[in-house]
């Protein structure tokens, strides 16, 4: 039997999640490493990354086009009882909130790294993917833009107090953070147009994100600290000019990150399929995923 945690849309959370368009809704959820062991931190904490239709708050990343369609929200949410069936704390926390410009490409996964041992400077920051922001193209330009959130992985710290807003950390270890005040703090890895998933190899430790292809290309590419994914410039190993692939060169600029694993629309069956996810498989049941 499935048992219901958290309704998001219950009135009394004031949440007001926006869910009228194919991509949006609730984006994610994850729990704080140390939800269920008492006297730390992040006892009982779990965060969700949902569209709002309540745009009156001042955003912490404001929309770069003319209009704000809706918001994308992170929330910290605080269980009295880890173990509870059901949730039993107050109303949540408002981590940051951003203001979109269109309703796609809004926001994506959120996680902690499950690797990360505790102690370790890893241990306890929030990845948050965020979409270029919508429409089709980045047509703002935000993707390779470090003065912007829009088409980056974040990094931060969900229980530090030194961001903008007060409420959340920015980890010193973040690879902008000295760059200057026209680099974002928050920003891990930019370059991407809709990041809905990545996850660790549990072998490696190298962390790896699904992102949704324009027209032509899907891609599974490696991120690390600083890396450049190339949208909008770039679709997976190819030129993006003017709407369109170019498929005369490939992999020829310096400095970027490529993807490991790539495939064009005409390689399936139904034409159009976006690549939503990924899981980096270790185990011995199914000898098919073995290399």
């Amino acid at each position: 039997a499935v048992t219901e945690y958290l309704d998001l849309t219950a009135p009394a959370w004031n949440v007001a999640v926006q869910a009228s368009g194919a991509e949006q809704g609730i984006q994610s959820f994850a729990f704080h490493p140390q939800f269920n062991q008492r006297g730390t931190p992040g006892y009982g904490k779990f965060y969700t990354y949902t569209d709002s239709s309540n745009t009156t708050p001042k955003p912490d990343f404001v929309t770069p086009g003319p209009k704000r369609t809706q918001d994308t929200v992170l929330l910290e949410w605080t269980a009295k009882n880890p173990s509870a069936a059901t949730y039993d704390g107050g109303a949540p926390r408002e981590v940051l909130r951003v203001a979109q410009p269109f309703g796609n490409h809004n926001g994506g996964q959120i996680g902690f790294n499950p690797l990360a041992a505790p102690r370790s400077a890893e241990f306890g920051l929030l990845y948050v993917g965020l979409g270029d922001g919508g429409s089709g193209g980045d047509p703002f330009n935000v993707s390779q833009n470090l003065s912007q959130a829009f088409g980056k992985i974040l990094r931060i710290d969900p229980l530090g107090k030194n961001s903008a807003n007060g409420q959340y950390g920015i980890p010193a270890g973040n690879p902008f953070v000295k760059k200057g005040p026209d680099a974002l703090g928050e920003i891990y890895a930019s370059g991407v147009r809709n990041p809905q998933r990545f996850s660790w190899d549990a072998k490696t430790g190298r962390l790896f994100v699904a992102d949704i292809g324009q027209n032509a290309v899907e891609e599974i590419s490696p991120v690390t600290a600083g890396a450049n994914l190339g949208w909008n410039t770039w679709e997976a190993s190819f030129p993006y000019v003017k709407g369109q692939v170019d498929t005369s060169h490939q992999r020829d600029e310096p400095g970027l990150t490529w993807p490991v694993v790539e495939y064009d629309h005409r390689d399936l069956l139904f034409q159009r399929a976006a690549i939503t996810g990924l899981i980096v498989y270790r185990q011995t049941a199914i000898k098919a995923l073995q290399h």
